[in-house]
């Protein structure tokens, strides 16, 4: 009995100290050199390639008028290949270019006549016969929409980045912040193994083992939560400096509108949303949505955001680990 109490008496103290559960089952633990086993996975290694999430976009046509007079207009049309321009009565069948810079017109039902080549760019000057009419283009832009079902009603925090070395280098430093955080979090919430306690031998199965101490799970969330935080703001100062191109205009409540000049760039979107793991009161979590993506300044681009296609703070990079 007085070696039963002394057993329970050093579990007590070390429960005490690292404020977990312990997980006996029908085993127990045994006397052993003074041993700490942290059971988390291996540490996470990265290269030197800067891997990071991606999001498929949508590339449209473009699309045009034809102006002609003081107020007269046609269209809008789709800038491609078999697109039927003009009247209804007798329009034309519009042609495009391989390279889709140039287009000709053939009245419907009349192959023998061509009109053109005639310029794709913006203002260029299109004549059928006495007919004098310019082409205006859209506007080429990036359309953002969110329809997360779980936001809550708070703005999120959206913008673009040029995709510059100086932006590539703080994103290298954001990684190494983040393997920092992502291998103390798993050291966090991993269970601990003593083998320096005594060890409990089960006479009913005749079995023994070192105890394990493991992480509650309100620790584990604890855990969670302050590294998603830590993470969190990491990410919004690296968006307050880097992510300076923000939306011109805001449509139907969560449709985000981008122009920007021809180049290559990175979207970032932080939404808070609820946390469906919070207990007892209300919790929220941060969803993140990123992706880097190339704009030609000709083909109009659009990304939806959902909670499919959502991602934490540990998927923005890719994360592997070592065997």
């Amino acid at each position: 009995m007085r070696a039963q109490a002394l057993v329970y008496c050093l579990c007590g103290m070390v429960l005490a100290a690292a404020g977990q559960n312990l997980n006996m089952g029908q085993s127990g633990v045994h006397l052993s050199d003074d041993n700490r086993i942290v059971h988390a996975p291996s540490p996470i290694q990265v290269g030197n390639e800067l891997t990071m999430a991606e999001l498929q976009m949508t590339v449209a046509v473009p699309q045009f008028y034809l102006n002609f007079g003081t107020s007269g207009r046609y269209g809008p049309y789709a800038l491609a290949d078999g697109t039927l321009v003009g009247s209804k009565q007798a329009p034309y069948l519009l042609r495009l270019s391989s390279p889709g810079d140039a287009f000709t017109l053939t009245p419907s039902g009349n192959t023998n006549q061509v009109y053109g080549p005639f310029s794709a760019a913006n203002g260029s000057a299109v004549i059928l016969g006495s007919s004098v009419m310019t082409v205006v283009r859209f506007p080429p832009e990036l359309e953002v929409t969110l329809r997360h079902p779980g936001k809550i009603n708070q703005m999120p925090l959206i913008g673009i980045a040029p995709r510059t070395p100086a932006v590539v280098k703080e994103l290298y430093g954001l990684r190494a912040k983040y393997v920092a955080l992502a291998n103390r979090v798993d050291s966090e919430t991993a269970d601990v193994e003593f083998e320096g306690v005594p060890r409990v031998h089960s006479r009913i199965t005749g079995n023994s083992s070192t105890p394990v101490v493991k992480t509650s799970g309100r620790d584990k969330q604890n855990a969670l939560k302050g590294a998603e935080l830590s993470a969190v703001n990491f990410l919004e100062t690296l968006f307050r400096q880097a992510f300076t191109i923000r939306s011109q205009a805001i449509t139907e409540g969560s449709t985000y509108h981008f122009k920007m000049p021809p180049g290559n760039y990175l979207l970032c979107v932080l939404q808070r949303v609820k946390d469906p793991n919070a207990q007892g009161i209300t919790g929220s979590t941060t969803a993140v949505w990123w992706t880097a993506f190339s704009f030609d300044g000709d083909h109009p681009l659009a990304l939806v955001l959902s909670d499919e296609n959502a991602i934490t703070w540990r998927e923005i990079f890719a994360l592997g680990r070592s065997d």
